[in-house]
């Protein structure tokens, strides 16, 4: 009964249903979001490691010479030195401080990485798990259609039997009784795999028969 429940082999070059599954499972927005997460911490990084550049000021003043509005030998010995004042402003407190900024965004990056994967092993244990709750749900079903089968004839046999007094009442109802507890299984293991159908296609985002019947 078991053999007759394998999954067959996919052909040659083909992936599995299970891979196909894992594969849309990634682009679902719970693993999306930790994409999205890491691309943020990656420029948060680039973004530290360029900071210096806003600690460092120049200043630089101008005058009627040096922008030659008037000639230098109009002014004579009213000209003053230094014709040019240029300056460089850089904040020591700042740039210590870079290097720290530098070394939480790795971390930050390091963390976002970390989840990114975390959440990618999730989503796969998870979509292959509700994958085989259906796959179990459904060979279930199957074992006992058949059981129910015999049940149903067996209860026909026991329902002609005790119209002509052939057996007992209580023969009749155990019979009757074994039918419909069969037929009680078969709508709870139908639920469940209409569940486990539902829980496949929430996290791949597609409906699950037409990856299972894509060619």
């Amino acid at each position: 009964m078991f053999a007759q429940t394998q999954p067959t082999q996919p052909a040659a070059g083909k992936p599995s249903i299970e891979d196909r599954l894992v594969e849309l499972a990634m682009a679902n927005p719970a693993v999306k979001v930790r994409d999205y997460e890491r691309a943020k911490t990656v420029s948060e990084l680039n973004k530290a490691g360029s900071n210096w550049l806003n600690y460092i000021t120049a200043s630089a003043n101008f005058n009627a010479v040096t922008l030659k509005l008037v000639d230098q030998a109009e002014l004579g010995t009213q000209l003053y030195y230094p014709l040019w004042n240029v300056g460089v402003n850089v904040p020591l407190g700042s740039l210590f401080g870079k290097g720290s900024d530098v070394k939480i965004a790795r971390r930050n990056l390091d963390i976002a990485t970390a989840q990114q994967e975390t959440a990618r092993r999730q989503i796969k244990a998870m979509v292959l798990s509700k994958y085989r709750d259906y796959e179990k749900s459904k060979a279930l079903l199957q074992l006992q259609q058949e059981s129910v089968d015999e049940d149903q004839a067996a209860f026909e046999q026991a329902e002609a039997k005790y119209s002509t007094s052939s057996i007992t009442y209580e023969e009749y109802n155990a019979a009757s009784k074994r039918y419909k507890e069969g037929q009680a299984k078969i709508i709870t293991l139908e639920r469940d795999i209409a569940i486990a159908k539902l829980e496949v296609e929430e996290i791949i985002g597609v409906n699950l028969d037409d990856v299972i019947n894509a060619k």
